[in-house]
């Protein structure tokens, strides 16, 4: 794409991009100044059209003067320094359960084994521990704030027989694997089984009476955009999926 720089023409210079510019991500460049303007590599994360804010600074031009020399970088990690480091971790060598069905998306052998061998390391993550895997908790305590309000107490709702067992059964498994706990406090939720389109049946609790008597927390949530330019020069991702964080301990706080 072209960047309006304040350069004469015939200029050479590098182009360095600011780290946030929404969905598109802005290559660092070596080039030459025409017409006010420079070329700077330019990817699209999102797809489609998209507007950049008019007017907005999307990075800063530095002139190579005559005396200065620009080293060629080729941005790939030093792989006998990356090795080491793998080596360093643990059992790389031995094959973890199911590694056959493993698909790790990269084509090159190299990176396949490296990926490999990180993965074995870490042998513990992969082992599949069923439909609940066990807690990773934050460590964080997290109060609701609720004010003054009393306690909410809602009635479990009337289930079918063969629902009741889909409770029971996920009940035991989250108290195996510490995901949930007993507990004798004076607030409490139903339980909502809904159905998916693919016919899986997912446990939820109803909490919507108390979110009506929480106290807002504002806090900024992470954008998008800004994860994605941060994953910018990375050579390999990881994409997984969260159903969300479980926070070490909570509780509902009354303030008189």
């Amino acid at each position: 794409m072209e960047v309006v720089v304040a350069a004469p023409d015939g200029e050479e210079g590098v182009f360095v991009p600011i780290q946030r510019c929404g969905t598109v991500m802005l290559a660092t460049t070596l080039t030459k100044a025409k017409d006010g303007k420079v070329l700077v590599p330019a990817i699209n994360v999102q797809g489609g059209r998209v507007k950049l804010p008019a007017k907005k600074e999307l990075g800063t031009w530095i002139p190579v003067d005559a005396d200065m020399e620009v080293l060629a970088l080729n941005g790939q990690i030093d792989q006998e320094r990356l090795k080491e480091w793998i080596e360093s971790l643990g059992d790389g060598t031995t094959p973890f359960e199911n590694e056959k069905d493993v698909r790790i998306g990269m084509e090159e052998p190299g990176a396949r084994d490296l990926i490999l061998k990180l993965l074995r390391a870490y042998r513990k993550v992969t082992i599949s521990e069923g439909d609940c895997p066990l807690v990773t908790a934050l460590d964080v305590q997290h109060h609701i704030d609720t004010s003054s309000t009393a306690p909410v107490m809602l009635k479990r709702r009337r289930q079918a027989q063969k629902e009741d067992a889909v409770i029971e059964d996920n009940v035991v498994k989250m108290l195996q694997a510490g995901v949930i706990e007993e507990s004798n406090g004076a607030w409490g939720f139903p339980v909502v089984l809904v159905r998916k389109r693919d016919g899986e049946v997912r446990f939820f609790v109803d909490y919507r009476a108390l979110n009506k008597v929480t106290k807002k927390d504002v806090y900024p949530l992470p954008r998008i955009d800004e994860t994605l330019e941060a994953l910018r020069r990375s050579s390999a991702v990881h994409d997984a999926g969260f159903t969300g964080w479980l926070l070490a301990d909570w509780c509902c706080t009354r303030r008189s």
